[in-house]
């Protein structure tokens, strides 16, 4: 019985073979097959088409650099996910950005997970209190919320070890429930 994953394709393991030996045809084609889902992961780090484009794109130069690192035994899309939400709080980071700051939107980006009909002054409220997070714990709440990875993943993602993971979610929540309670709200998470 092969050591490679149930959910790991035959095609996705030939390919990145192939890319490890050089072949950039095979990677290109790694490229196509993954661009919809590492996107979709981006999107909520930026929902800006431009830093969106250059999530994806730095995402691949990564992982192009790194496949010596992938292991045959893992899938290759998580690790390919892993990367490009490193690359997103990286993002955060050096913007200082809110996770939900593509709700704060004014509508003159191009947004292909949300609609414009579905920003309210909720939504912008939301934005204005989770501003008021700490970027790794915005992001964290992010991922476990929005995006609703189970911790165990979260962990893998960010280089954590899931207790960890599990101390800084439960400091994000404790310090949004500080931030909702002053902003005049009741909190039963």
């Amino acid at each position: 019985m092969s050591d490679i994953p149930p959910d790991e394709t035959p095609s996705d393991l030939a390919l990145v073979q192939a890319s490890q030996g050089g072949d950039l045809e095979a990677f290109n084609q790694l490229v196509m097959i993954h661009q919809s889902a590492i996107s979709s992961v981006l999107f909520r780090f930026s929902s800006q088409t431009a830093d969106l484009e250059d999530l994806v794109q730095e995402t691949f130069i990564r992982a192009w650099r790194g496949l010596g690192t992938w292991r045959p035994d893992k899938p290759f899309a998580h690790w390919l996910k892993r990367i490009a939400v490193r690359v997103g709080l990286e993002f955060f980071r050096k913007h200082k950005r809110s996770p939900m700051s593509c709700l704060a939107s004014d509508g003159h980006d191009r947004l292909t997970a949300l609609s414009v009909e579905s920003l309210t002054p909720a939504s912008d409220e939301a934005a204005q209190i989770l501003s008021h997070l700490p970027p790794d714990q915005r992001s964290l709440l992010t991922l476990l919320q929005l995006e609703e990875m189970p911790l165990a993943e979260i962990a893998g993602h960010l280089g954590i070890s899931l207790a960890n993971a599990k101390i800084k979610a439960f400091r994000a929540r404790r310090t949004l429930r500080k931030i909702l309670t002053s902003h005049g709200y009741s909190t039963t998470f």
